[in-house]
């Protein structure tokens, strides 16, 4: 392994983020800047190589997500989950910005499981109301899911050193773009993280309707 990739001994979040901000019409950044990834690979990873692939089912009929956050292509959000929420922007007119305490899904769950292939772990939504999850909770946790630090046994489960140098690019990468910026050398010290396991493809596409009713899919690309 290259000197500069750096492990946790333990799965550790550091610096809870603050609410998510409401979003405007036009870009809102955060106190680092707009940092958009480069795009360099040809298309998104497959599923994992670390966890047996998911039996074919036929997602439920009923129950839909949020507008706000519903899958779609283009998505009504933009947003890169390497980013905190904070940094959404929208292109469309009109979005209210009280949507973003909506429930996150209908009917409303207090607890509900972003599933994707992509990646091993799930992100778990909870209701910070008590009551049901709402859109700023999805996409808060997604945000603290993928910043959690990955362990050196969990990174050696991804198999080959193909992955491995991938994964380690993207850490590099993402590292980079904050260089001249306010936590630059925490991050780089805290070394890889969940988010550096989408090796770059870091856009938020929406959630749809998974196997049941408190399980959804997490689309990026």
């Amino acid at each position: 392994m290259p000197g500069r990739v750096r492990w946790s001994a333990a799965n550790i979040f550091h610096s809870p983020p603050p609410p998510l901000a409401s979003p405007s019409s036009s870009s809102a950044a955060s106190s680092e800047g707009p940092l958009t990834p480069p795009v360099v690979y040809a298309g998104l990873p497959g599923p994992t190589p670390f966890i047996p692939h998911p039996p074919h089912y036929a997602p439920r009929t009923t129950g839909r997500a949020h507008n706000l956050i519903a899958f779609s292509n283009p998505p009504l959000l933009n947003y890169d989950v390497s980013l905190h929420p904070s940094s959404i922007s929208t292109h469309y007119r009109g979005v209210p910005t009280a949507g973003f305490l909506d429930p996150a899904t209908y009917p409303p769950e207090p607890l509900i499981t972003l599933m994707t292939p992509h990646i091993p772990w799930p992100v778990t939504v909870a209701a910070a109301n008590g009551r049901y999850a709402t859109v700023s909770d999805v996409l808060n946790a997604v945000y603290c899911c993928l910043r959690v630090n990955v362990t050196h046994g969990e990174f050696l489960t991804l198999g080959t050193h193909k992955l491995m140098h991938q994964v380690s690019e993207a850490y590099r990468r993402r590292c980079e773009r904050l260089r001249g910026h306010r936590g630059y050398r925490e991050e780089k010290q805290s070394g890889i993280r969940r988010i550096d396991f989408l090796m770059g493809y870091t856009k938020f596409k929406g959630i749809s309707p998974g196997r049941s009713s408190d399980v959804w899919q997490l689309h990026i690309s």
